[in-house]
């Protein structure tokens, strides 16, 4: 028995001496090598992507475990610094946080102060109450009615774009900014706003949550990508996430958190740099 637990003792301390030497083939930058550790912006009320378990008030989801496992391929621990998601870029560019980790919209817009690796893709569905998903089936139903998305994200403009696209001229929506998501689920339950607009990734998430008092509206109407985004200042930590991330998807560790979180018809196929799209 005694040989068994030694020989079970030499084979974890091989796998700890492996997984670190694959670490440092990976070229992490100074001064991260030697601190040890990344700082990482993460919001805290997004599930699945990344929330705060209730019961714990451990910070959990999606991308937290993307980040924990990056860090892990990098031989770095990290130091998560919790913030809303319009604090995000500017802590950035002030050296608060290394990298956002949070759920973050690769843009055009956003590449002459940010520079991204994309790691899933995502687009905004429409959705209502459950009780109104009985009355609007199909997206182009909402048409004239009044739709909120939080004003900072991207889905306040892609709203208009698709309603232009999509509804009669005198049957436009009226597109009204909301100050956030909670705001926005206000005011669809207050019959304030007929729906809103959504990451695909929540609406999936929604359909296993029997307390879950929201529905989606049709598919994806718009195509995005999420990235991990850096300053250009720190392109060589921005590049050897890139490299974790392709370990990852080597190792299978890609592929199994996205079947934990049930993101199957959003994963990549390869991980790419400053790909998004308007």
């Amino acid at each position: 028995m005694k040989h068994n637990i030694f020989f079970k003792l030499a084979l974890a301390g091989v796998a700890v001496l492996a997984l670190t030497e694959a670490a440092w083939a990976i070229d992490v930058p100074e001064p991260f090598k030697s601190q040890g550790y990344i700082r990482v912006g993460m919001e805290t009320n997004s599930p699945p992507m990344e929330f705060q378990d209730i019961a714990t008030g451990k910070l959990v989801g999606f991308n937290v475990e993307m980040v924990e496992t990056i860090a892990r391929h990098l031989g770095l621990d990290v130091k998560f610094e919790m913030m809303d998601v319009p604090s995000m870029s500017p802590a950035l560019d002030s050296g608060r946080i290394d990298m956002i980790g949070s759920h973050f919209n690769d843009t055009p817009a956003r590449h002459r102060k940010l520079t991204f690796v994309d790691y899933i893709s995502t687009g905004p569905v429409f959705y209502t109450t459950r009780e109104n998903t009985q009355l609007y089936k199909e997206a182009t139903q909402i048409c004239g009615k009044a739709v909120g998305a939080p004003e900072h994200t991207t889905y306040y403009r892609l709203i208009g774009a698709w309603s232009q696209a999509n509804c009669p001229a005198d049957q436009q929506v009226e597109i009204v900014g909301t100050k956030g998501l909670p705001d926005t689920q206000l005011q669809i339950r207050q019959g304030r706003l007929v729906a809103g607009a959504i990451g695909a990734e929540k609406i999936s998430y929604w359909a296993k949550d029997p307390e879950n008092k929201f529905g989606g509206i049709g598919e994806r109407f718009h195509s995005q990508l999420y990235g991990f985004a850096f300053t250009h200042s720190n392109v060589a930590l921005r590049d050897a996430v890139k490299a974790a991330l392709e370990a990852m998807m080597t190792s299978g560790e890609y592929e199994g958190l996205i079947q934990k979180y049930g993101l199957a018809d959003q994963k990549l196929a390869e991980i790419t740099v400053d790909a998004g799209t308007d």
